[in-house]
């Protein structure tokens, strides 16, 4: 990790604080022994949380043809795994509330994210690659090093937002900063120590054109680009900008990046609704 990077890091501990719930569930969630009972006391003992499960639960991303209706009966369906990704979806996200919405771009930012996350979701799903539900936490997570940092470098942050379709967001961050948002929200997950396989391919996934990397990296690469390209239409040309042999690699077509685009668009204002980041 960069010195910057840490200097950032330490800051926002001070300044993003993760809820006390959260802390609790995440102990419990580590506990070899901890039962589907005592989860479901702790979640219910935060209504916030108890409504964005079941919300999560009964949405499309999950497709019950039956109401889930109980905490009881999401954990029974969900698992501890895909509620630990939730609670953890639900903690980063509560952690950043307070950020000044006049100060950032907030709407633009979450709405990349979240387009992000369900696309990598459902291409990691199409493709057969495994852990999908960490991969969408690692795809809703990308950007909020920029909630790291603009506290202290508001400037630069509404610099590196109004990017243009001769450079990338990717580039300005890399100017002005020396990393990216995505190298810095690695580094904040990981002094939160959420699980790697969310941390990893942030860290790595911008080298992935350059570099032979693992499949999550390099859907991530594509993924993101892929947000971009969904949340400019006309900016920048989708055949061009993804990694056509990424692509390649990962066994996708532009077929599947059209379905991704339209999965997208039928659930993610649903999503951002839920996750309260609207």
């Amino acid at each position: 990790m960069s010195k910057a990077i840490e200097f950032y890091v330490e800051q926002a501990q001070e300044l993003c604080v993760l809820p006390d719930v959260y802390l609790k569930l995440k102990q419990k969630l580590s506990e070899p022994d901890a039962t589907l009972g005592e989860i479901a006391t702790l979640i219910s003992l935060e209504p916030a949380l108890s409504s964005k499960l079941l919300k999560i639960a009964n949405s499309a991303l999950f497709g019950f043809p039956k109401e889930v209706a109980s905490i009881d009966k999401a954990l029974m369906i969900l698992g501890l795994r895909e509620v630990e990704n939730l609670v953890n979806a639900y903690g980063v996200t509560a952690a950043f509330s307070g950020v000044d919405k006049q100060i950032a771009d907030m709407d633009r930012l979450w709405e990349i994210s979240v387009d992000c996350a369900l696309m990598t979701k459902y291409l990691a799903d199409e493709i057969g690659l495994k852990n999908s539900d960490s991969l969408f936490l690692s795809g809703l997570f990308h950007n909020i090093g920029a909630l790291v940092l603009v506290h202290h470098e508001p400037q630069k942050i509404k610099y590196c937002e109004q990017y243009t379709k001769e450079d990338t967001p990717w580039e300005r961050q890399l100017d002005v900063f020396g990393f990216t948002y995505s190298e810095c929200s690695a580094a904040l997950l990981a002094s939160w120590q959420l699980p790697e396989a969310i941390i990893e391919p942030l860290r790595n996934y911008r080298h992935a054109y350059q570099e032979e990397l693992d499949q999550q990296a390099s859907l991530l690469f594509v993924t993101t680009r892929l947000a971009l390209v969904s949340s400019h239409p006309g900016m920048y040309s989708k055949k061009a900008f993804v990694g056509q042999h990424l692509m390649q690699d990962l066994g996708l077509t532009d077929q599947h990046l059209d379905d991704a685009l339209a999965y997208c668009s039928a659930q993610a204002m649903e999503i951002m609704s839920i996750l309260e980041v609207i």
